[in-house]
């Protein structure tokens, strides 16, 4: 069933965080790192504190008795908005500025598959390894802006069990 409430709460606070973890991507390009790789995770940190502060705005304004699946529609709609707009954000900051940032992301990633060639081609075959080389010269800004939107939304997800468990009734 729609609720207005959610959604209200789910674009509130989702947009307002997926702005901060921009602005945390933003933060690690400044200091000199390159965000898309593992210094880039720093950014994923804003996304437990805001749906945190959703549910419980949520929970102490709107609905007190608020259930299991409620509150996880709640940290649900929280984390798809970050997501879409973290997302969308980078990619336009990539576009404009990022050219060289992909590269470097993209020579370090051919690296680090080449150095683990034996352990991969021993877990998952050759013909997968060889996708995989052959996906990741054929890597776009949006396929980069897609992967950053699914792995905001994975973890927002979990996050958002936790905290559903956390606030319910």
């Amino acid at each position: 069933m729609f609720n207005q409430a959610i959604v209200r709460i789910g674009v509130r606070y989702g947009v307002i965080c997926g702005i901060a973890s921009f602005a945390l991507v933003l933060l690690t390009y400044f200091i000199g790192y390159n965000p898309l790789n593992e210094s880039g995770r720093l950014s994923f940190f804003a996304l437990p504190v805001f749906i945190f502060l959703g549910m419980k705005y949520y929970k102490q304004f709107l609905d007190t008795e608020l259930s299991f699946f409620k509150g996880l529609r709640v940290g649900l709609a929280i984390s798809f908005y970050t997501a879409l707009v973290a997302a969308m954000l980078l990619f336009i900051f990539l576009y404009f500025f990022g050219h060289e940032l992909v590269k470097e992301y993209l020579a370090e990633m051919q690296r680090i598959l080449e150095a683990t060639r034996e352990e991969s081609i021993q877990l998952y075959g050759q013909e997968i390894y060889e996708q995989s080389l052959k996906e990741l010269g054929s890597m776009s800004l949006s396929r980069l802006a897609s992967f950053d939107f699914m792995a905001r939304l994975v973890v927002g997800s979990l996050i958002s069990v936790v905290a559903a468990v956390f606030f319910r009734k």
